[in-house]
């Protein structure tokens, strides 16, 4: 069975809702609402009240595992961040705060018990990655200035716990950096007003981030293999949200599956010069084939689209001839950009 093949087979295996102990896990909780803040408050808890973030959490963290695991941590885990949406509606704003970080570190521990440190690395760098292109994430995200500076404020204090050899609290607020970017992506105006448009774009990308990075990898080894199969699965559980009308949840789990792909491209290690220079002839490939795929007559999404593509390109050649790797994040997502208008 070639690679591509047995990596959709293990996805299609994998039922809706593993994460969930019910074949509702990607629906509304329960059919519990968000307890829904302004955009203004406190990011940390727009998350805790945040239902269909609490479920996207679910998802990734036990697909974090090497094998689709059901029941307890993940079910418990989903009835302690209950627990803190039910004390945010009371008004136990700090309570909430605090329940939902002890919810998040016994998911955290749980995965870390199973893995081990690699899974904090692959959290270090799904934040880093994504830090890096918030530059040019301004037609992305709420708030931008705002997520930057906070997203920044927990990558700091996740080193200074990593050094200090508490692991799982810095596993913590990376995961919760994960889930606050979520939160402000979906709190953009472009969402409020056609939300569908921005999730079928997110699963454009995801879809092509997927197909570059098999492109990439014909000879994955195991890790890549596993960070794949969870690409994967994110964008099918994405699409089954899409098909029920979930956008909040759809849009999340589908950039989520767009960061695996770049980890698995890198092999979950730290970006190389040669990793940097694949990635930038690769951006370069694509703008050349969808500037010749739109034509002398683009739409103006398609225009708007190509010139994003173009800004990464950009911005991530800067980066890397600066020696910051972390510019192969914006190479990716021109390469993916781009990608979405050659399909």
């Amino acid at each position: 069975m070639n690679k591509r093949l047995r990596i959709l087979t293990l996805a299609a295996l994998v039922p809706i809702g593993t994460a969930a102990c019910d074949e509702n896990s990607t629906g509304p909780a329960d059919g519990e609402s968000t307890t829904e803040l302004g955009v203004n408050a406190d990011m940390e808890l727009q998350v805790v009240g945040d239902a269909d973030l609490a479920e996207v959490l679910i998802d990734d963290v036990s697909l974090s595992m090497a094998s689709p695991v059901d029941g307890p941590p993940f079910g418990t885990g989903r009835d302690c961040l209950r627990d803190a949406r039910q004390l945010l509606r009371e008004g136990n704003d700090e309570a909430a705060r605090t329940q939902a970080r002890e919810c998040r570190m016994n998911l955290v521990r749980s995965v870390f018990e199973h893995r081990g440190e690699e899974v904090i690395d692959e959290w270090f760098a799904r934040v880093e990655n994504l830090i890096e292109r918030l530059g040019e994430a301004g037609d992305e995200f709420a708030r931008l200035a705002d997520l930057e500076t906070k997203l920044k404020g927990l990558l700091e204090e996740a080193y200074a716990l990593r050094d200090g050899g508490d692991l799982v609290g810095a596993g913590e607020r990376l995961v919760l950096a994960l889930q606050i970017a979520d939160r402000m992506r979906h709190r953009h105006p472009d969402f409020d007003r056609d939300p569908g448009a921005v999730v079928r774009l997110a699963m454009a990308r995801s879809g092509e981030a997927i197909r570059l990075a098999e492109r990439l990898i014909p000879e994955p080894t195991l890790k890549q293999e596993t960070l794949l199969f969870r690409a994967v699965e994110l964008r099918r559980r994405a699409q089954f949200s899409l098909e029920h009308g979930w956008y909040r949840r759809a849009v999340a789990q589908a950039h989520r599956a767009e960061q695996l792909s770049l980890v698995a491209v890198l092999n979950g290690e730290r970006p190389t010069v040669e990793d940097a220079q694949h990635l930038l002839a690769l951006a370069d490939e694509m703008i050349a084939a969808a500037e010749l795929a739109i034509g002398d007559a683009p739409t103006e999404a398609q225009q708007r689209l190509l010139q994003l593509a173009v800004r990464l390109r950009n911005r991530g050649a800067e980066a890397i001839n600066n020696w910051q790797w972390r510019g192969v994040a914006l190479l990716w997502r021109s390469a993916t950009t781009a990608a979405v208008l050659i399909s």
